[in-house]
């Protein structure tokens, strides 16, 4: 992992993105992606997702497939407990990035859904790759709505053979994931789905989780969610 350059002063990608409407969000929310190699701040969340599921045959075909490079998976399951994990850090191209680290304890089996996220200059907004080998990779929308973050896919590709490959939007995975506060419970909740225009239904989990902070100056991140291939292509 390269060192980082203290003389470069990042900010949380969610909050160059979206600007003035970062404000807009719950103080907590707020708290919550506020992460950077800069306040060097790392999050950890542990809690339980209610109900995990996934749709058609075929969409559970697909999701086997993604499961083996941690891009979600085809269980199904309620009361999970759940972890999730972003760590700031630069990457070996000296990105400022950060990990997306979602760990599902299912009673015979951990299952993930990995993913490392930085804010593209040129595109001027985050991009996500998908699994430890970063085969895919989306666009990352992200919008206020009365407190909650709205995170909303666009444009996919995957890499194949060196090419970055558009994924045609009629049969691409659509993530919508909003995730919000509760001052009375305390806690953070999220709602997450994942449909295709062709397919319907793929995946999603609905749940709870709530937060510990982290002093991440001076560590890296762990070796089970490092990378094992990273992408320059955006």
């Amino acid at each position: 992992m390269n060192k980082q350059n203290t003389d470069i002063k990042h900010i949380s990608a969610y909050r160059e993105q979206m600007g003035p409407e970062y404000e807009k969000l719950h103080p907590e929310i707020q708290k919550r992606f506020d992460f950077s190699t800069t306040n060097n701040i790392a999050f950890i969340g542990k809690g339980t997702m209610d109900n995990i599921w996934n749709g058609n045959k075929f969409a559970v075909f697909i999701l086997k497939l993604l499961s083996k490079t941690n891009i979600l998976f085809p269980r199904v399951g309620q009361n999970i407990e759940y972890e999730i994990h972003n760590y700031p850090y630069l990457d070996k191209f000296n990105r400022e990035v950060h990990s997306m680290n979602r760990v599902f304890f299912f009673p015979d089996k951990e299952q993930r859904f990995d993913g490392t996220a930085t804010y593209s200059q040129t595109k001027k907004h985050i991009v996500e790759y998908l699994g430890l080998d970063h085969r895919m990779v989306f666009e990352m929308g992200l919008s206020a709505e009365d407190g909650a973050i709205r995170f909303t896919s666009g444009r996919q590709f995957a890499f194949v053979g060196g090419l970055k490959l558009p994924i045609p939007k009629l049969v691409r995975g659509d993530i919508e994931l909003l995730e919000w506060f509760d001052d009375t419970e305390q806690k953070f909740y999220l709602d997450l789905s994942v449909k295709s225009k062709l397919f319907g239904p793929l995946f999603g989990f609905t749940g709870w989780f709530n937060a510990e902070y982290i002093d991440f100056r001076g560590q890296k991140i762990p070796n089970k969610f490092k990378p094992t291939r990273e992408e320059i292509k955006e």
